[in-house]
């Protein structure tokens, strides 16, 4: 098992450097496989549609595959080929069942294991010589920078209405049926600059009324299924002896009920407004919503086909409620695709400890190839 062809494909492609905005290596590899299979893949303008955090364009758009079939009905798999930082010069091993790295680097299980998993499935598909319906992949760019690949891509090209999203840690059988939405809070103070030892009594610090405003605010839990939470200050001028007329906070709020995200924005513009009153400073504040939250009954059709397939398997499912975004949040407010996350066994993902669980991941194809014949015969 350790051995498998499968987990050397996968300890090559983590050795090829990525991050967001720089997924290029690791997108022309995954067209090559997918062209291999049979695929009519097309490379998106997602490079030009967004701008990393660092400021630079990327260098490469979100892949989009079709493998055309002869049975009615479409069904969409999609992972990410974006990582977060710490994602160079990746030393993985096999050891005690697990890829792991040498700890110095992040194994990029999140999320390659994912987009493996689905080369694996289709490989497995189409060996088996069965008739199928159309089957769609998107492998995404800018994931890990707040879903940046699924806010552009155009999903009325896709024909799905259902699909799942290979992106989760955990060990197989885990589902992602619900994730929250998420907006990005900005407070901005303007003060007033005076030299700190001469004439501090004529300036105002903007960094006071920010601390009163934050000293204040509500934030972390703010109930079962929101948060809040402010963790990027910066400043105008970083010096000491001045009396600080600029100063800014970034910061965010999730919730699984979008209302409570559009309750909470609300919120923050009164709130900041009132704290700093009688400072004699100025307050801009800004929100934006970025990806809207979905949550699926139990009888939904894409649990449903988790439920028979892992049955199948021999896997007990465990569905749960995510606190992080994932590209589903997109595909499902921006396409109308009723799509779920499915865990492909990494652990420990964005850290230097993130491990594979080799049995997982190989299983995770037969997931994969299950869930296309089991949506095969429910179009029957």
């Amino acid at each position: 098992m350790e051995n498998h062809p499968l987990v050397e494909e996968f300890m090559d492609l983590v050795r090829v450097g990525a991050s967001s905005g720089d997924e290029r290596g690791i997108a022309d590899r995954l067209r090559l496989k997918l062209e291999e299979i049979g695929f009519q893949v097309k490379e998106d303008d997602a490079a030009q549609g967004f701008i990393p955090y660092d400021g630079k364009p990327g260098n490469c758009g979100n892949l989009i595959g079709v493998l055309e079939g002869e049975l009615p009905g479409s069904i969409l798999f999609t992972s990410h080929m974006d990582r977060v930082s710490n994602g160079y010069n990746v030393n993985p091993s096999v050891r005690d069942g697990k890829v792991v790295t040498d700890g110095k680097t992040i194994l990029a299980a999140d999320d390659l294991s994912g987009a493996m998993a689905i080369i694996d499935g289709m490989r497995r598909l189409k060996k088996s010589g069965k008739k199928l319906p159309r089957i769609e992949v998107l492998f995404c760019v800018g994931e890990e920078k707040c879903l940046l690949g699924s806010s552009v891509v155009d999903c009325s090209q896709f024909q799905s209405k259902l699909g799942f999203a290979l992106d989760s840690p955990g060990r197989i059988g885990r589902v992602i049926k619900a994730a929250p939405s998420r907006a990005l809070l900005v407070c901005e103070v303007f003060g007033k600059p005076a030299h700190a030892g001469n004439e501090p009594e004529n300036g105002i610090n903007a960094v006071t009324v920010l601390g009163k405003i934050l000293a204040g605010i509500r934030d972390g839990r703010l109930d079962p299924e929101s948060t809040a939470n402010f963790s990027q200050l910066s400043v105008g001028n970083p010096s000491a002896n001045i009396v600080q007329e600029y100063a800014k906070v970034e910061g965010e709020t999730r919730s699984l009920d979008t209302r409570k995200v559009e309750e909470y924005i609300q919120y923050f513009h009164e709130y900041c407004q009132k704290a700093a009153e009688g400072t004699g400073a100025t307050i801009k504040t800004h929100a934006d919503i970025q990806f809207a939250s979905f949550d699926y009954p139990m009888d939904s059709q894409t649990i449903q086909l988790c439920q028979k397939v892992f049955g199948e398997m021999g896997i007990e499912m465990n569905p749960v409620r995510m606190g992080g975004g994932m590209d589903a949040n997109n595909l499902y407010s921006r396409g109308g695709i009723e799509c779920v996350g499915l865990a492909t066994g990494y652990a420990n993902n964005h850290t230097v400890n993130e491990t594979l669980e080799i049995e997982d991941f190989l299983r995770s194809g037969e997931m994969v190839e299950r869930l296309v014949l089991a949506y095969a015969a429910s179009q029957q």
